[in-house]
């Protein structure tokens, strides 16, 4: 029998990501057997900053992202809300604990 590691050994990132957006975004649709729609905006960041937000959990200091294009998949996010050239922040949540399908995630930042 497996034994799974306890909850504080997985690893878990949160940083504010922000630059500007590298390409025009593609929207990605799918639609699950149930009629349900399941969208995702991709699109690549080049990342001009990077910090740790107030009160995340630091396993990283987040300078690995500076300076660098990234790759990105926004759920459900309206198109209208990205354009290449422009301006965006971001906050990016890595948790080992979702698996590694799920462990990535974007969110727009507000």
């Amino acid at each position: 029998m497996a034994v799974l590691p306890s909850a504080h050994a997985w690893t878990r990132i949160a940083c504010d990501l922000s630059g500007t957006v590298a390409n025009p975004p593609v929207q990605m649709r799918q639609y699950r057997t149930d009629g349900t729609e399941v969208s995702h905006l991709l699109f690549r960041l080049n990342v001009k900053a990077a910090d740790i937000p107030e009160g995340a959990r630091a396993d990283t200091d987040c300078t690995e992202f500076v300076d660098r294009q990234i790759d990105v998949a926004l759920d459900g996010a309206d198109m209208a809300a990205v354009r290449k050239g422009k301006a965006l922040k971001l906050r990016y949540r890595y948790d080992e604990s979702l698996g590694e399908a799920r462990a990535t995630r974007f969110e727009l930042a507000r």
